[in-house]
């Protein structure tokens, strides 16, 4: 009997999250009349929510860059969330790769073209160095506890899709990238790259590098109600409920990042040239240290 009080409970918890939810998908389907300005309305309504979702460990940038040590740069992230705890606070709207759990590119519709953009994009990040450079203690210590750096996820986030058909949906992402290229001489070498698409009138896509990209569509479970979109798939004709897209999307996206570990031998000072990194050392009067 306690047992099915408490999934009573539990059940009447997650239908209040999940309510939570519905009102901020409802709150996306605003209609501003710049589209400029509705883009950048809804990267920073994305952000909020996954400010308020997210533990606060995770901190989220609107706008920003991600370097590498090399010096090269990705093009603009719309969403870049990166560790707020463990590093320090150097930078800010410029973060080392190193730092960065995951990168969300947000789309106001998307299409086909928009899709390919986002993956050139993805592609570019990927490019980056996103492993540390690790002292001798840290490579010792990273073969010995197998410590582990993953690269970012990346995520492709949509409040429309140009299509109704479901099919031509998860055709746009046929050609994911399953394999994180790192330098191979690091000692623990992560061998998947995670990928997130979803469109709140979709679903989900979710590719977790192994092989296996489970292909979600979110129907809904109350239909008619005005907040659903139409959807078809496999000649079938749906509901398709963006809150519970939202929620799926949130609940991956967490997992995700609870699984892309940022390995503790990062050092700032990678960063820095020879001059910056350079010191003269005196003695207590005043004179060079030989």
């Amino acid at each position: 009997m306690a047992r099915d009080a408490d999934r009573k409970f539990l059940n009447r918890y997650f239908r209040s999250v999940y309510n939570k939810l519905e009102a901020d998908a409802l709150l996306f389907n605003r209609r501003l009349p710049h589209e400029g300005l509705k883009g950048s309305e809804n990267e920073q309504a994305l952000a909020d929510v996954l400010r308020s979702f997210l533990p606060s460990r995770y901190g989220i940038e609107v706008n920003a860059l991600v370097i590498d040590r090399e010096g090269a740069v990705s093009r603009q992230c719309d969403i870049v969330i990166y560790d707020d705890v463990q590093f320090p606070k150097y930078l800010r709207k410029v973060y080392p790769v190193e730092t960065v759990y995951a990168v969300i590119e947000v789309k106001t519709e998307l299409s086909k073209q928009q899709v390919d953009s986002a993956l050139q994009n993805e592609a570019a990040l990927r490019q980056l160095k996103f492993q540390p450079l690790l002292t001798p203690y840290w490579q010792t210590q990273t073969n010995k506890e197998k410590i582990p750096h993953s690269p970012p996820v990346h995520c492709i986030f949509g409040y429309r899709s140009s299509t109704e058909d479901f099919g031509t949906f998860v055709g746009w992402f046929n050609n994911l990238p399953t394999q994180a290229y790192g330098d191979e001489s690091f000692p623990y070498h992560p061998s998947f790259n995670h990928f997130i698409a979803c469109a709140l009138d979709k679903g989900l896509i979710f590719c977790r590098g192994d092989g296996d990209i489970p292909r979600w569509m979110t129907v809904a479970d109350e239909i008619h109600n005005e907040r659903n979109f139409s959807a078809t798939g496999d000649g079938h004709r749906f509901e398709v409920d963006p809150a519970k897209a939202l929620f799926l999307f949130l609940e991956t996206l967490w997992t995700m990042l609870e699984q892309s570990p940022r390995h503790p031998g990062f050092d700032i000072r990678s960063y820095m040239d020879v001059d910056l990194g350079s010191f003269i050392p005196f003695t207590h009067d005043g004179k060079l240290k030989d």
